[in-house]
């Protein structure tokens, strides 16, 4: 600035000074904003090139399936409970331990009805004797037949006293009745163990089961005897094949859906029960059908299309569709074999946009 000029600016009022630097703002102000505008014009040229991902439309198998819950539980499982009361003086087993059906689990004072057994053990030996000494004397003629059926009498007396004090005494020592893995143990050594509580529960687990129920749109589409995919997603992320074991034919009282009950092999115990287990029923299947996903279908001015790229150019095709499982929709009409879809980014399409296939 030369300094003419500066005496001049200089010399302003404070008014005039304002004004000016007011003047100077809304210039400034203006140039960014027609900078601002070709920067934006530059962006928005790029930005009309729409970035697509594509599929091949082929022939397949399309099954629409539906989920059915519930608990696993073991097929076999059993509470025991002891038929005698009487003091705990051995336990033979722990919590996870697995058992051979027969095992000893515990043991109970067996001193009192001991005495009782051995008692009728002597009685009934002694009556047997008697009874074949008595049978010899008879075939000879030497006792009466009264005689020998008073014997005959007594023996059988002895042997069902015998037998009940026998299964008294079994009573106070209590086994496994099935293969399995003990669940609880609720007795102790030196306490007293009665009918008012399980002492011991086990569980198989070889086998468990499901027990869930269908709808009336399901049960004439699955029988006694099929095979049902199992998703148990606390254990596996793989499918488990299951059997459809029992079904009822009517539904349960009170309700409108049909009882069913799906067992799974479980042999490495790799799935337990209580685990909470989701059972796949394939309510509908087609075969040779062409599917895409059901997310590539649109609806555009009231018709249902899909987006295709033919010769390097968008093309919105005008499709019927059937089965639609949620995944994949089958296109009845309007896609063949070998057409290529857009199956993302498809809803930022026209047919005269300007694309980028990426992978």
């Amino acid at each position: 600035m030369s300094k003419k000029k500066f005496d001049s600016f200089k010399s302003m009022s404070k008014k005039k000074k304002f004004v000016l630097a007011i003047v100077i703002l809304i210039i400034a102000v203006g140039a960014f904003r027609i900078v601002s505008n070709r920067l934006e014009d530059k962006t928005a040229v790029t930005s009309d090139v729409i970035n697509i991902k594509v599929t091949t439309a082929a022939i397949t198998t399309l099954e629409s399936t539906s989920p059915l819950t519930g608990r696993l539980e073991p097929v076999e499982e059993v509470a025991l409970i002891p038929k005698a009361m009487g003091e705990v003086t051995g336990v033979y087993v722990e919590l996870g331990q697995k058992v051979a059906k027969g095992a000893v689990l515990f043991e109970m004072d067996k001193t009192q009805i001991a005495t009782t057994y051995n008692q009728a053990k002597a009685a009934y030996n002694d009556a047997s004797v008697n009874l074949s000494r008595m049978e010899t004397l008879f075939k000879e003629g030497a006792v009466s037949l009264q005689q020998y059926e008073a014997a005959k009498t007594q023996f059988t007396v002895a042997k069902e006293t015998y037998t009940s004090a026998s299964d008294g005494m079994s009573n106070f020592v209590v086994t496994a009745p099935i293969d399995g893995y003990v669940t609880s143990v609720n007795v102790d050594v030196g306490a007293i163990a009665s009918q008012a509580a399980p002492a011991v529960t086990i569980a198989n687990i070889d086998k468990l089961e499901i027990d869930t129920s269908v709808s009336e749109a399901l049960i004439n589409k699955i029988k006694v005897g099929d095979k049902v995919d199992v998703l148990v997603s606390s254990a596996s992320d793989a499918p488990i094949t299951g059997t459809v074991t029992a079904l009822s034919p009517a539904p349960a009282a009170g309700s409108l859906t049909y009882p069913m009950k799906v067992t799974l092999d479980n042999e490495t115990a790799s799935i337990k029960p209580g685990m909470f287990a989701e059972v796949v029923i394939t309510s509908e299947k087609t075969e040779n059908v062409i599917a895409l996903p059901s997310s590539a279908v649109l609806i555009k001015s009231g018709k249902t299309v899909v987006a295709a790229i033919e010769d390097d150019k968008v093309k919105l095709k005008e499709v019927v569709l059937g089965v639609d499982n949620g995944d994949l929709a089958e296109i009845k009409s309007g896609v063949k074999a070998g057409d290529t879809i857009v199956i993302e980014g498809q809803y930022y399409l026209e047919e005269n946009s300007e694309f980028n296939i990426i992978d």
